[in-house]
């Protein structure tokens, strides 16, 4: 019954095509989730580490490095789904990417140019803890605020363009 609604669904496609784009739909569902917690919590983590070390404060540190933990797996499964939606992209689609790659690929190579930015910032964020002062430790958090924000911003702007294509 439900292969049959999404047959109709998708206008008579191949049944194959039908259930890989539903699958395509689950893991880019599952990534926006991950996504916009993977963007506002470094935010969060920043602002409860900032906290905890301008009141003395020890709970709000000890949070803060609890929450980071968080940013680590949550920036893991976030660069995980993304991968496998950049590989769903280029098979599920390959009418799209064939004619409209060029203009579709650019925000998401300056989206990836960013992400490595995180990337980069997230590690030491996360290794340096114990390493670094903690005024430091705080400025290595606003590259990956920025950068995180960056990234979907241009995510945002591939998905305006394939909604208006001017």
């Amino acid at each position: 019954m439900v292969a049959e609604q999404l047959r109709l669904v998708a206008l008579d496609a191949p049944a194959d095509f039908v259930y890989a784009r539903s699958q395509m739909a689950l893991s880019l569902g599952w990534h926006i989730v991950v996504a916009c917690f993977g963007v506002a919590f470094p935010a969060m983590v920043l602002f409860a580490e900032w906290r905890g070390y301008r009141n003395f404060d020890a709970d709000m540190a000890r949070l803060a490095r609890t929450w980071a933990r968080a940013i680590g797996v949550l920036f893991a499964v976030g660069a995980v789904s993304g991968t496998i939606l950049s590989f769903e992209m280029g098979m599920l689609w390959p009418g799209l990417m064939s004619r409209f790659g060029e203009i579709y690929g650019y925000p998401f190579t300056l989206e990836g140019f960013a992400f490595f930015l995180e990337a980069i910032f997230v590690g030491i964020y996360l290794f340096a803890w114990d390493r670094l002062s903690p005024r430091v430790h705080m400025l290595c958090a606003v590259p990956i605020l920025l950068s995180g924000i960056a990234g979907a911003f241009f995510v945002v702007a591939a998905n305006a363009w394939m909604n208006t294509p001017t």
